[in-house]
């Protein structure tokens, strides 16, 4: 007998003995059941009971094969894997819990890296707050040597990070009884009551667009246009538009269209910019920032004379046109001060017929405009929690004759032909420019600017420009204003009103919460019956409303 059958054996005997001793020690009392029972039902009980019994004999027998198999193919298996296998009881069972987590862990994706803050100069001072506000009310004039009484509000509101001002002047002559309407005239007409929708903050936001009056604007680092403004006349006031979008900082575009006026092609300028090395952890390089601006003026816009006829600027219509590169970067940044270092190169390039024939009749054989570099340096400080803040700025300008350094500025727009003439004469000279601007607890700014060629002349001039703003000073005075002035030979002149300046300022006394009387005083530009313009001041008094929202 071998050893299987002996062991098939021992299970059998083993399955018998057991279901015979669960039937008899069972809590079962069938047994006893003659007692009560008849025949018929014993010979019945006891079929069923036999067939029971049968069943669960097969049915040990069934598990005892089955184990006996088991047993058998397991000890088969250790015996394969002793041989095949290499021995693990040295392994670490925690290792393994260890890789097979590992393995089964999916892959973490690749988190994109964030870029270095990088802070820019060029960002407002002094953002734009948040609240709204109401001001206006009746108010009295002279235009023209006419008098006139009228309505005039200028209401502001602020929703996040969307701004939107109005300036509507109702005015009533006084002399010929009609309400004038000139401001509506020609151009954009009734979008001039529009005085800004913006959109953003330029510089701290990564969209940033303003439409309306433009004022105080810088391309770039400023070598072709700075302190540019749109808006030289009370009445004629043009609708511009500008933008200024960049991709987490590493690359942008800054666009300007002067005027949206349909009849002609009007100043327009583009600078696209980039930060190269902005994803690099190290200070310093990841602030480098280049770009190249361009800049065009192909206005043709009617300006209509005495005799109903009409004239455009003659040097404009070949396009004046303006290239330039710069680059700059932050030496030093910290929540004190911050330094930064930028140079430009700018050349102009004014082709126009016209403008040759006047430089050889002055004298100018072989006339062609110039160009011009510069660099210079930003420092801006905050002092005590930023309660006090300043911002100062130096720039040493080398310029060739027929070049004038930021040759689009405030007064590029009093008289373009007149600014593109003064280019014939213009010597190629040295000079300095810098500003100095600050605040104190954000509710007093004050500014300004100058440009001085190291020698002084018609040939080479000088600019200037102010600027100043106080909200609500002990709660009862308020102060706006700017001033530039250009084409300066003799500094003594420099607060002069004439055909070279531009004034805006508005006094406020707040009476009370909801109540205020003042004047606004203007030194803009009218125009003429002979289809030019004409400086002209208008100084308006009223009494109204004034309430912060």
């Amino acid at each position: 007998m071998n050893i299987r059958a002996a062991i098939l054996f021992t299970f059998l005997f083993a399955g018998f003995a057991l279901s015979g001793f669960a039937q008899d020690t069972g809590d079962d009392y069938s047994d006893y059941s003659y007692l009560w029972d008849d025949d018929d039902d014993k010979k019945k009980k006891k079929r069923k009971k036999k067939k029971g019994s049968k069943k669960t004999q097969i049915d040990t027998l069934q598990v005892a094969t089955d184990s006996l198999l088991f047993d058998s193919l397991n000890q088969t298996s250790l015996l394969v894997a002793d041989t095949l296998l290499p021995d693990t009881s040295n392994i670490d069972a925690d290792s393994l819990e260890t890789d097979e987590a590992l393995a089964e862990e999916p892959k973490p994706k690749r988190e994109r890296v964030e870029r270095p803050p990088i802070s820019d100069f060029r960002e407002p001072m002094v953002l734009p707050n948040e609240d709204g506000s109401i001001n206006g009310g009746m108010t009295y004039t002279q235009i023209d040597g006419k008098d006139y009484v009228g309505l005039v509000l200028s209401p502001e509101f602020k929703f996040g990070k969307v701004g939107v001002g109005l300036n509507v002047p109702i005015l009533y002559g006084l002399d010929d009884k009609s309400i004038r309407t000139e401001i509506f005239k020609d151009g954009v007409g009734v979008a001039r009551l529009i005085r800004y929708v913006r959109y953003g903050v330029q510089k701290s936001d990564p969209v940033y667009v303003k439409a309306g009056e433009i004022s105080g604007l810088m391309l770039g680092y400023g070598g072709l246009m700075n302190n540019y403004t749109n808006t030289t006349s009370y009445e004629k006031r043009k609708v511009g538009i500008h933008a200024d979008f960049n991709y987490d900082r590493f690359i942008g575009l800054e666009l300007m269209y002067s005027d949206l006026n349909p009849q002609s092609l009007n100043l327009f300028a583009a600078r696209p910019y980039i930060r190269p090395l902005s994803a690099f952890p190290l200070k310093i390089i990841n602030t480098l920032e280049v770009g190249t601006s361009f800049i065009i003026d192909k206005d043709q816009t009617d300006i209509i004379t005495s005799d109903s006829t009409s004239t455009t600027y003659a040097f404009t219509k070949s396009g004046a046109k303006g290239f330039g590169m710069d680059m700059g970067l932050t030496l030093l940044s910290s929540p004190f001060i911050q330094i930064d270092l930028f140079a430009s190169y700018s050349k102009l390039n004014i082709a126009s017929d016209t403008l040759t024939q006047l430089a050889s009749a002055l004298g100018e054989t072989d006339f062609k405009t110039g160009s011009g570099m510069s660099v210079g340096m930003n420092f801006r400080m905050h002092f005590i929690a930023d309660v006090f803040s300043t911002d100062i700025r130096i720039e040493r300008l080398n310029n060739s004759d027929h070049y004038i350094p930021q040759f689009f500025n405030a007064t590029y727009e009093i008289n373009k032909d007149g600014r593109i003439a003064s280019l014939i004469g213009t010597e190629g000279k040295s000079g300095i420019y810098g500003s100095l601007r600050g605040h104190v607890m954000k509710k007093v700014s004050l500014g300004g600017s100058l440009m001085i060629p190291d020698d002084i002349s018609a040939a080479s001039p000088a600019f200037v420009e102010l600027s100043a703003d106080m909200e609500r000073l002990a709660n009862k005075f308020s102060f706006h204003g700017s001033y530039v002035k250009g084409d300066l030979d003799d500094l003594g002149d420099a607060f002069s009103f004439d055909e070279r300046s531009l004034a805006k300022m508005r006094f406020i006394y707040h009476m009370n919460k909801f109540l205020a009387t003042g004047v606004d005083y203007y030194w803009l530009f009218t125009p003429t019956a002979e289809g030019g313009y004409e400086a002209t001041k208008y100084v308006m008094p009223y009494f109204g409303v004034s309430i912060a929202l």
